[in-house]
């Protein structure tokens, strides 16, 4: 069995070097398997990072991908990619010694398509373990469970990251779609699922993410998000999860209080629709917290989550207003021809 690890990266100087020491430390693994590098014109230490690796590993590759984006990476890789498996890994993750056998005895010995495990959000610093706890919890993200790492059981799930997909799986249903530069994954996922494929997650599969660590990052990180889900909507023509309207009926409420606030010149309005959210986010904040000075950088991780989230979901309903009509999958970069004429089947 062959195994093609897929990295569409960017400017991960400062985490690529532990990533791909991970993916070489799959000792348990006794078959051959393949790093397919897709850098998008790093600035910092990324590319030479790399070569560095190459030294010693000729089974590493690496190939540009100019247009920066990590679907298009991705569907870059695909027409290169060898393997039996196809297992998608960020630059900024870590992955146990045991992903690979994990991961192929799961899709060897039951009907599955997508496999993979949880992810424990870590980061060094007090902001950045701060936004890592919000992002790990279930008042920041919501039912996500692949970002539980202590409570889930294995079980058929809607979407996970950093998943090991069966090679048929592309030829049947396509790359990533490149017009989705947020939640192409996430998109990938639901188009599988529609098709009747059946995604796996085993949460003994723990694999390291290292978050954004700035809140203008997360701010964005999410606002990308919020913009994006509203563009898989309507490609898929249906909502995944209720709980990705929450944050845009929350941020929407806010603002129309505001404006009707300022416009009768009572203060109390604002007031009345924001100290719910205040009460729940300080709860949650001291819940989530394992001391008293993370509460204040977590209650405003949970902002920035949120607004930026709800946000973003605001500015896709404008931003993508004509395109319902638009169901088309884009992954102009992905040559299936070729991909099946790379297959050792």
């Amino acid at each position: 069995m062959l195994v093609s690890v897929i990295m569409p990266i960017r400017n991960e100087g400062e985490f690529i070097s532990n990533s791909i020491s991970a993916i070489l430390n799959q000792f348990e693994f006794k078959h051959y398997f393949e790093i397919i590098i897709l850098d998008g014109n790093s600035i910092d230490k990324t590319v030479k990072i790399v070569k560095e690796f190459q030294k010693s590993n000729p089974n590493i590759y690496l190939n540009n991908n100019p247009q920066k984006l990590v679907s298009t990476g991705f569907n870059l890789a695909l027409n290169q990619a060898k393997g039996d498996i196809i297992i998608r890994v960020d630059g900024h993750c870590e992955i146990p010694p045991n992903y690979f056998i994990k991961c192929c005895e799961l899709l060897e010995n039951k009907d599955l398509d997508i496999v993979g495990g949880s992810i424990e959000t870590v980061s060094p610093g007090v902001i950045g373990k701060a936004i890592a706890m919000a992002q790990s919890s279930w008042f920041g993200v919501g039912g996500v469970k692949f970002r539980k790492v202590s409570s889930e059981k294995s079980g058929f799930v809607k979407s996970l990251a950093f998943g090991a997909h069966r090679r048929e799986l592309f030829v049947d249903i396509g790359g990533y779609d490149e017009e989705m530069t947020c939640n192409q994954d996430d998109e990938f996922n639901f188009r599988a699922i529609q098709t009747g494929k059946k995604i796996w997650m085993d949460p003994s599969i723990r694999t390291k993410y290292f978050p954004r660590s700035s809140f203008g990052e997360l701010f964005r990180q999410y606002f990308n998000y919020g913009c994006y889900k509203v563009r898989g909507i309507q490609k898929r023509k249906k909502l995944i999860s209720i709980r990705h309207l929450i944050p845009f009926f929350f941020t929407t409420g806010l603002f129309s209080t505001i404006i009707y606030g300022i416009y009768i010149n009572n203060p109390i309005i604002l007031i009345l629709i924001l100290f719910p959210y205040i009460i729940c986010n300080f709860l949650f904040s001291i819940i989530t917290a394992p001391s008293v000075h993370f509460m204040p950088f977590i209650f405003l991780s949970y902002w920035m989550l949120h607004l930026g989230y709800g946000l973003g979901f605001i500015w896709g309903l404008i931003r993508f207003i004509g395109k319902w009509n638009d169901t088309s999958i884009k992954d102009n970069h992905f040559n299936r021809e070729k991909f099946i004429s790379n297959s050792r089947i």
